[in-house]
């Protein structure tokens, strides 16, 4: 893969979710450990056009693969089972291979946290994020942002939520609110008074705790916003 591929768009279809800016080896981890599906969608970052997970030369070695029959799988079947038993063998501690799994998982989950980055303008170009490559600005005037940002020194600071569409805010309620009930209450206004769905973009500053993240985007995921949403995005990038 060249150079200007080393960072993808991940379309996750069974939750709706895109991530940006997700570089190449990040994206065949996913599909290692069966987090991407064959019909889940990609393309290179910057462009407009999807391909399947299953249709990429890239990923496909990838991809779980079940084991054909082989020709002794009916002798084997077969045969009698032993029954005789054994002791198991005892292993000194230092033998013993460590899981790696959960090691993987966590930090997989910190890189994600670590590079999210805001892809809208106006206001949200006043919550700071992590420095993106090879981003590129929404051009879609509709596209709603929903801004965290954290108020206040050291351990004291608390989140600042506000709303913006497109690259300007469009009511003075929709800035410094203090709760993500406040913000939700502001998008479905807005949703209100529009017939279309639209896509959203969640920018957080890098300092917010990521369970702040994991729940606005839970809440998104429920009526009555679920239906009215056509796409969610969150920035991720390498830096």
């Amino acid at each position: 893969m060249t150079e200007k591929r080393r960072f993808l768009d991940v379309w996750i279809i069974e939750s709706n979710t895109v991530y940006r800016e997700v570089p190449f080896t990040v994206v065949a981890d996913w599909v290692q450990q069966g987090r991407l599906l064959e019909d889940d969608m990609l393309r290179p970052s910057g462009t407009a056009e999807w391909f399947r997970v299953g249709g990429s030369p890239d990923f496909t070695p990838y991809l779980p693969h079940s084991e054909p029959d082989r020709v002794d799988d009916q002798a084997e079947a077969l045969e009698p089972v032993e029954l005789e038993f054994r002791w198991k063998k005892h292993h000194d501690e230092e033998d013993d291979d460590v899981d790696m799994i959960p090691l993987i998982d966590v930090s997989l989950v910190l890189l994600i946290f670590f590079m999210l980055t805001a892809s809208g303008v106006s206001i949200a170009a006043f919550t700071p994020t992590p420095p993106a490559e090879y981003g590129a600005l929404s051009s879609n005037p509709d596209e709603v942002q929903l801004n965290i940002n954290l108020e206040g020194e050291g351990d004291n600071r608390k989140p600042v939520y506000s709303m913006s569409v497109g690259n300007k805010v469009l009511d003075e309620k929709d800035t410094n609110l203090r709760t993500t009930d406040e913000l939700l209450s502001r998008l479905k206004a807005h949703l209100d008074k529009i017939s279309n769905r639209v896509e959203i973009t969640i920018n957080a500053h890098p300092d917010v705790k990521s369970g702040l993240v994991r729940d606005l985007t839970a809440k998104l995921e429920s009526e009555p916003f679920r239906d009215r949403i056509l796409q969610k995005y969150v920035g991720v990038s390498e830096k």
